[in-house]
């Protein structure tokens, strides 16, 4: 079967072959451009982890303002100086618990900045997925904060991946 499709495919390049050649002023003529743009990519550098201080017996939740709290997670995103980019991620995520079987609900909120400023911060929200800029070094500052739910919690370590994207646009 494999050797029935070669053979007629060599009658299809034959025959093509031929009909180009016997009249050459009907010949197709085609110059194709293209171009390529190279797109740097984009960095994305954890300085600070959020930080969860001691827990009170029956607490319920735990927030940490992504606009003022120094507990706050702090990211650098390194890119193209004064490209414009779109930055989205899930809004809430369910921790578990490493050896058990406990469930930490976290909301995260983002904040983001083109200076190191975290007071001056803008608030990310992913439903409203805005389009933002790096400044003249190429940088964007966020800081990662949130709700954590505490009513499934069990004493212990908790798992969980927290994802952003960010995409040249």
């Amino acid at each position: 079967m494999t050797r029935a499709l070669f053979i007629l495919f060599l009658l299809v390049v034959s025959s093509s072959n031929y009909l180009f050649a016997q009249d050459a002023s009907q010949s197709v003529k085609a110059n194709i451009d293209i171009r390529a743009t190279i797109v740097s990519s984009i960095e994305l550098i954890t300085v600070n982890s959020i930080r969860v201080g001691n827990l009170q017996a029956g607490q319920d939740e735990i927030y940490i303002n992504s606009l003022n709290d120094i507990n706050a997670g702090y990211m650098i995103a390194v890119g193209a100086p004064g490209a414009a980019f779109r930055l989205n991620y899930e809004r809430s995520r369910v921790l578990t618990q490493a050896k058990g079987n406990g469930t930490l609900i976290f909301e995260y909120e983002l904040s983001g900045n083109n200076i190191e400023e975290q007071t001056t911060a803008t608030s990310i929200i992913d439903e409203d997925v805005r389009n933002l800029q790096f400044n003249e070094e190429g940088r964007y500052h966020i800081w990662v904060g949130g709700r954590i739910n505490l009513r499934n919690a069990l004493p212990g370590s908790y798992d969980g991946d927290f994802t952003i994207e960010i995409e040249y646009i």
